[in-house]
């Protein structure tokens, strides 16, 4: 495993593999910004980048070569140029709330969810943005909410909520985008964030504070695990032609000047070979025109 460039990133997140353009998404949660790069080999080279000035929860390609931004309270509607054309208001305003990750599901609309600011519990929702730029909720009764993936046939969502630290799933039906049927695949405790879902229905999740990507199986074993060199792991993502290789964000935010110190590469984003390939992302729908 090898760190894919000299970034060193506040909080890393949301890396997004366009299998069309062959290329890699990702952003800085604090500083508000937003990466386009490409990866060749073990070398990750930024090709774009948006500074949005407020903290970016996530960002999707559109299949147009526009993308999405969500940023604290809306999601942002970017053109190919990278010029802004749409601001969409997601959360209610005078909600103590930010969004945060963000996931297209199968037919191209995209989920992001919104986490808490303040101690409320299970107020937080998974909203979708249509791909005509309507918006409603999917999922209520979330805390934190972070990773969003779907099973190979594409009938269950899985969905992270950080606080209590549970692996969710919810049957999905990609006709109406509508999710029922909740259950717990894995309460896993810790702080679980990202994930990406492998060809065989595995699903991959980072732990936060752990140093560590654990791969459960849809029954809620843990069936492998990714040793990561540094401690706050956020997100991982199948990348390559093949879809063959990992991505995986991770942070220094809050870590110690001393932390900091001990553990250099704190904020890199990693690559490393896979026994499994991952699935191709859909991109959202919509036109960013």
């Amino acid at each position: 495993m090898t760190s894919g460039n000299d970034q060193r990133l506040d909080l890393g997140e949301g890396p997004v593999w366009d299998s069309v353009r062959h290329q890699l998404w990702w952003v800085d949660s604090e500083a508000g910004q937003v990466f386009r790069g490409d990866l060749t080999d073990d070398a990750l080279v930024v090709d774009r980048m948006w500074d949005f000035g407020e903290k970016v929860g996530s960002v999707t390609p559109a299949d147009d070569g526009g993308f999405l931004v969500a940023v604290e309270r809306q999601v942002l509607v970017m053109n190919a140029a990278g010029a802004r054309v749409d601001a969409i208001d997601v959360l209610p305003s005078g909600q103590s709330s930010r969004l945060n990750d963000g996931a297209c599901d199968p037919v191209g609309r995209f989920l992001v969810g919104s986490i808490r600011l303040d101690d409320r519990q299970a107020q937080e929702c998974l909203w979708a943005v249509e791909p005509d730029r309507t918006v409603r909720r999917v999922v209520e009764g979330i805390t934190v909410s972070n990773g969003i993936g779907f099973s190979p046939d594409a009938s269950t969502m899985y969905y992270v909520d950080t606080r209590p630290g549970v692996l969710l799933a919810f049957d999905y039906d990609s006709g109406s985008g509508r999710a029922a049927n909740r259950r717990v695949v894995s309460d896993c405790g810790g702080t679980p964030d990202g994930l990406a879902v492998d060809r065989d229905g595995n699903v991959w999740v980072a732990f936060f504070g752990e140093g560590e990507v654990r791969c459960y199986s849809p029954l809620g074993e843990v069936v492998d695990r990714i040793r990561v060199a540094v401690p706050n792991v956020t997100c991982p993502e199948f990348v390559g032609p093949d879809l063959d290789r990992l991505v995986i964000t991770t942070a220094c935010f809050r870590m110690s000047d001393a932390d900091r110190a001990a553990t250099p590469e704190a904020g890199a984003v990693f690559v490393t070979d896979m026994p499994v390939a991952g699935q191709p992302m859909r991109g959202w729908a919509g036109s960013t025109s």
